[in-house]
């Protein structure tokens, strides 16, 4: 339990950001802008990430911002159409490819104005490009996303989440999300603003189930929400309804910034996070769109952090979902399901074990010879997890056939894989039984850890050798000669054992002078009772 903890506390600490945090959409987008003229069918999160093809070569920054006076002048007229013209040259410059200028824009003064159009619920076509351009802005550093917060962009964007013009909907969703992502502060104070409630409709709104599944009870028909239209109609435009024909597009915007609701260190509070719960596990049961997927599993994932929040997960029903999604064909989608999972074995035993009876060990096996480097170290943690487990659980690794990959990647892999996969080797010789050590052994792994009394890590060092004792202890029958040091002998191992008596770490060289004395230390120290001398009368007397 122990290395368990230990390895789970180290991964993390290893563990790269997954995914972007922040998203602007390029002036690439501009040509499905739904207010331009043509269509709006191309997808949101493509135009987040397309590189600029449709626009000019980038002028120099001088050039660029020779209009900006003459922009702020028309954002600040009283004509309404002067207004939509300023909102749209200010968004294009904000969705400059490389560089955009932010600051300059924000120090023109313009957030202020920007903020102010997002309250034309009557002028969707207006507030839709103010709400663009504020979403480049928090696409920016924590000090561009403050001047929002100071200007109060989080509220009015909340309530654009529930507006009868899908389009701007869906870019209100798109700027709450990078704001969200910009910090765990950020974070709070969108959540404290009631979005959960106006978001779970527009994650399931186009939710289409899997074939062979049923769609079950609708959550839409029960869900309250928690904004209202005031009566007389002064923002008649936002709607409080389910909006059952939202194009998928606004599912992968919800979804996403659903798992940037989630993701932060401290988590966020777990009341105001708990609704989204069953919400994601439907979406990882009923979903196809390989977007949604990845952000409804990132965000299962975080929710899954610290360990006492797993067992809502796993009652909502997320373990057999996520399993089987281990085998989706696209990396994307594998990487957080297998985070997530990652997460509840590392939780209590009889979580541990649902994984197991949820048929876990069968991906995971397959997972162990992916060409993707991260996949193959996360299936090697999540095992040294299970194994460290009690009996069953180890049993149950050992049966699925995994064990002979992994003596061949503790051979062959990269060190930081490697070191997941001792792990997992380790945890099976201690916590398993007497007969799954022999078993082991017979597999060669007395072999393979002998080879490994040479790393450079204390604590896996550590690990290797309680592993040897286990086996050893497995080995001895109280008669004849312990197979499993014979095993250690031949490998080389006693004189690797030897050597660590020298090790710097207290704790290695104890326990390798432990070893030594417990198992290798009897002929030289006692005497055969068959050559011993006899005492007699006339002396001593040789049998």
């Amino acid at each position: 339990r122990r290395r368990r903890e230990a390895s789970t506390i180290q991964i993390r600490k290893d563990k790269k950001e997954e995914g972007l945090q922040k998203r602007r959409r390029p002036a690439a987008a501009a040509a499905a802008a739904p207010y331009g003229g043509s269509s709006s069918s191309q997808p949101p999160q493509q135009a987040r990430t397309a590189t600029r093809s449709a626009e000019a070569p980038e002028p120099g920054l001088a050039e660029t911002l020779k209009s900006l006076p003459e922009d702020v002048q028309l954002l600040n007229s009283d004509d309404r159409g002067q207004q939509l013209e300023a909102c749209i040259r200010l968004r294009k410059l904000l969705s400059i490819e490389r560089n955009p200028p932010i600051a300059e824009i924000i120090e023109a003064g313009v957030v202020p104005r920007l903020v102010q159009f997002l309250h034309c619920f009557d002028d969707p076509m207006l507030a839709f490009e103010a709400a663009w351009a504020v979403t480049n802005v928090a696409s920016g550093t924590s000090e561009h996303t403050r001047v929002l917060l100071d200007n109060g962009a989080v509220p009015v964007l909340v309530q654009l989440a529930l507006h009868e013009d899908s389009n701007l909907r869906e870019q209100s969703m798109w700027a709450l999300g990078n704001i969200a992502g910009d910090s765990p502060r950020c974070r709070d104070l969108v959540l404290s603003y009631g979005v959960v409630p106006r978001l779970l409709p527009q994650c399931e709104s186009c939710e289409q189930p899997r074939a062979g599944t049923s769609a079950g009870p609708s959550h839409l028909s029960s869900h309250p929400h928690v904004y209202q239209p005031p009566p007389g109609g002064g923002q008649a435009n936002l709607v409080a309804q389910p909006l059952l024909s939202a194009a998928p597009t606004m599912q992968r915007n919800a979804t996403w910034l659903l798992s940037n609701l989630c993701r932060g260190k401290p988590p966020p509070r777990w009341a105001l996070v708990e609704p989204t719960v069953p919400v994601l596990v439907r979406l990882l049961q009923r979903q196809t769109d390989d977007e949604v997927l990845t952000d409804a599993c990132w965000a299962i994932s975080y929710l899954s952090e610290p360990p006492e929040r797993i067992a809502p997960l796993v009652e909502a029903g997320a373990i057999l979902p996520l399993v089987a999604l281990l085998s989706h064909t696209m990396p994307s989608v594998q990487t957080p399901a297998l985070r997530a999972v990652g997460n509840i074995a590392a939780g209590t035993a009889a979580q541990a074990a649902a994984l197991i009876a949820g048929g876990a060990l069968g991906p995971l096996q397959r997972l162990l010879s992916t060409g993707k480097k991260e996949l193959r170290k996360e299936a090697a943690w999540m095992l040294s997890n299970l194994t460290a487990g009690d009996r069953e659980q180890v049993a149950a690794v050992c049966a699925a056939g995994v064990v002979p990959k992994l003596l061949d990647m503790a051979a062959h892999e990269e060190y930081e894989i490697k070191k997941e996969v001792v792990y997992a080797l380790c945890n099976a010789c201690c916590f398993g039984s007497a007969q799954i050590a022999c078993g082991l052994a017979q597999l060669g792994i007395v072999v393979r850890l002998c080879d490994l009394l040479e790393l450079p890590d204390a604590s896996l060092l550590l690990a290797v050798l309680e592993a040897l004792e286990a086996l050893l202890r497995a080995g001895g029958d109280g008669f004849g000669i312990n197979p499993h040091a014979r095993l250690v002998d031949e490998a080389g191992g006693c004189e690797k054992i030897e050597a660590l008596q020298m090790h710097e770490n207290p704790e290695v060289f104890e326990k390798a002078q432990a070893l030594l004395e417990a198992f290798f230390g009897a002929d030289e120290d006692e005497e055969d009772p068959l050559t011993a001398p006899l005492a007699t009368a006339e002396g001593f007397s040789f049998g």
